[in-house]
């Protein structure tokens, strides 16, 4: 750490710099004193910040942007720069400090100065940005404005102003980038009791117009769509919720610490990626079950849906769902069949694998339409015939449920080739057929549509991620057939999709989850899964590199801390840790366990990158949370049931889970822990 009161080309009132290059200066401008952030190998300053809005405060609701009156600036003997401000009784004191790894660290302690309590205050931090065109990313909540995202439907935008709690954030921050650069804008989040209700508060992140966009952190309140007091609370859902609040009495303080990260990127659309790797947070994930615990849980959860020609998506009991078997998407029907496979071939249950050559036998035999290669993706068990999804009220395929459950269908034929097993020939010709399906019916962009009508036209000619998943199945057709013109025509699909959503992420995948038209972690997690699998058959150094960029995009929907949770709650009863835990999109804000854990691990062990591998197995120890150990446990009877959604914000019900549980939820882990417990 330097301290001067020289900056780097400039005449500064005050001024810090570390060891890396960075600086922190305080210069007279144009309009009054400004903070400068840079560093001394990008020339010109980085960012440029008055200190007339750097800090606001307010008092009285609904709260409001007041800025703050800047007071001195110092450096201390420590080399800690401090600014203080004033805004009626409030007074403030900002501390910037470097820290060891190179980051700034913004704490900022506002005090009621005055003889009476100050109510409902609202206080924070205002970072403007120099231009309007800023890539932003908001992990789990905003991708780029969410640019895919359904225009009828309600969710996150900018629009005139967009904060929310630290806890809906499973990396509780802002990223902005733009020209180049990138400022990344950290919270440490500390609970807030002060109520004395029980309840947990806790700050807020987001962004302002004001005129231009401006990052903000702020002491918790919120605001939706430019209006403040709003909250997001479920699917395309908003509500006014007065939450964030403090109560200041004379003499108390309000402390917030942040840390500040600035520096090189492009393009801009990759900003992202200098969010997951920050060591910021050290939050440990809870681990209750271990791999051969979830795996002996989940098999006994698959073994109560098994039903004699597939596995049933609902229990058909709880929820009023008639029985069936779902393919793909919530289903994961030809999933399980895997499962039972690898379980049956890690064990020696022959059994287990006569179960699933039987499910895929009768989805092979069953599920053909009149157009080759398109299927039907449900069996209704007691009326005994196919159906298709319903989109609009007619009859759709989807491309992301048809491409998952024939790249399944590719992996359960390998497997048992692997094993020295016969593979039908029937399952070799499926895949090939939907194979050239995928291959055929392609938009003009050159991408698989999101899905297809019964006669094979496609649904939308909207360009979505939804198909990525047929690229897997192209390169399942390749490794069954063994003929190179399928991973050439798996190439170009993927570079197609590169070149539309990854190259830049100014279109960021979406759509892959048929209930929420955006921005979502599955239309992602298909790109990586092709990506990873093309960089393992071919050794092409640059599909690692779209799979390690996929990677980290997906992380920023994974949560690297634990919000804690009010008294009374399930999970403040149970000590439920969010760490680890995948949120959804950008349209449902909630904890799920889909998500690529043990490919992860694949990739990270596959590239010499061990982070990426623990990162897997810190997801898969906390997705042991909420499975039911015995009857009666987390509102289930089936031992290995395990509901859908966790909520870990103030999104449907905080601190609770429920208790739909589409067979998915026993498909995923069960997947997983199998193949990771063999790696382990």
């Amino acid at each position: 750490m330097t301290v001067s009161s020289q900056a780097p080309g400039t005449t500064a009132v005050a001024a810090i710099a570390e060891p890396g290059g960075k600086y922190v200066e305080v210069v007279a401008g144009r309009d009054g004193p400004e903070l400068l952030l840079g560093r001394r190998d990008a020339g010109a300053p980085h960012l440029r910040v008055p200190l007339r809005g750097l800090l606001t405060a307010s008092a009285g609701r609904p709260w409001r942007v007041e800025p703050a009156r800047p007071g001195g600036v110092a450096v201390t003997d420590g080399g800690t720069l401090v600014v203080t401000a004033l805004a009626e009784a409030l007074s403030a004191r900002l501390e910037l400090a470097f820290g060891t790894d190179g980051r700034l660290t913004l704490t900022t302690t506002w005090r009621n100065d005055s003889a009476e309590e100050v109510a409902d205050v609202a206080a924070g931090l205002l970072i403007p940005l120099p231009a309007e065109d800023v890539h932003v990313t908001v992990p789990g909540v905003l991708y780029n404005d969410n640019p895919s995202s359904d225009p009828a439907r309600t969710v996150p935008h900018i629009a005139g102003g967009l904060v929310v709690e630290e806890h809906r954030l499973p990396v509780p921050a802002v990223n902005a980038a733009w020209d180049g650069r990138y400022v990344s804008l950290f919270a440490h989040p500390e609970p807030d009791r002060s109520r004395g209700d029980g309840g947990v508060a806790y700050g807020s992140l987001g962004l302002l117009r004001s005129p231009g966009l401006t990052v903000t952190a702020m002491s918790g309140v919120i605001m939706f769509g430019g209006r403040p007091d709003v909250c997001y609370v479920s699917k395309a859902e908003i509500a006014d919720r007065e939450v964030g609040y403090r109560d200041l009495a004379p003499a108390a303080t309000l402390t917030t610490r942040h840390t500040l990260d600035w520096g090189p990127v492009e393009p801009r659309g990759l900003g992202f990626t200098k969010l997951v790797r920050t060591g910021l947070y050290q939050d440990e994930a809870a681990g209750p079950l271990s791999a051969d615990e979830l795996v002996r849980l989940k098999a006994n959860a698959m073994d109560a849906r098994w039903n004699g020609d597939g596995y049933l998506a609902y229990d058909g009991v709880r929820h009023g769902r008639p029985r069936s078997y779902l393919y793909g998407w919530t289903g994961q029907c030809m999933k399980l069949a895997r499962c039972d496979a690898l379980l049956g071939l890690q064990e020696d249950r022959p059994e287990r694998i006569e179960r699933a050559r039987r499910a895929a036998d009768f989805y092979v035999a069953g599920s053909a339409t009149p157009v080759r290669g398109l299927r039907a993706a449900r069996y209704l068990v007691d009326d005994g015939g196919w159906e298709m999804f319903r989109r609009d009220g007619a009859g759709f395929v989807s491309s992301r449920a048809l491409g998952e459950t024939v790249a399944d269908l590719a992996g359960l034929a390998a497997d048992f080739r692997d094993a020295g097993l016969d593979v039908p020939p029937e399952w070799e010709e499926a895949v090939a057929d939907a194979a050239t399906l995928f291959w055929h019916a392609r938009l003009p962009e050159g991408v698989v549509p999101l899905g297809w009508t019964p006669s094979g036209a496609a649904v939308s000619p909207m360009v979505t991620a939804a198909g990525i998943a047929c690229v897997q199945a192209m390169l399942g057709a390749y490794r069954l057939g063994g003929e190179r013109v399928w991973l050439l025509r798996a190439e170009e699909v993927l570079g197609h999709y590169h070149r539309l959503h990854a190259a830049t992420f100014e279109r960021p995948f979406a759509h892959a989850t048929l209930d929420a038209a955006g921005e979502d972690k599955e239309a992602g997690m298909y790109y990586f899964l092709a990506a990873f699998e093309l960089y393992r058959l071919t050794g092409e150094e640059m599909y690692a590199r779209w799979a390690r960029t996929a990677a980290d995009w997906l992380l920023t929907f994974v949560y690297v801390w634990s919000p804690e949770y009010a008294a009374g709650t399930t999970f403040e009863r149970r000590g439920f840790k969010a760490c680890g835990w995948p949120s959804v999109s950008v349209q449902n804000h909630h904890l799920d366990v889909f998500f690529p854990t043990s490919e992860l691990m694949e990739f990270g062990l596959a590239t010499g990158e061990p982070w990426y591998a623990e990162r897997a197995w810190t997801i898969l120890h906390a997705m042991g949370q909420g499975v039911c150990a015995e009857p009666g446990d987390w509102g289930f009877e089936v031992p290995g049931e395990q509901g859908e959604g966790f909520f870990q914000t103030n999104w449907q019900r905080t601190g609770e889970a429920n208790t739909w549980n589409p067979s998915w939820v026993i498909a995923l882990p069960l997947y997983h822990a199998l193949r990771m417990r063999r790696a382990a």
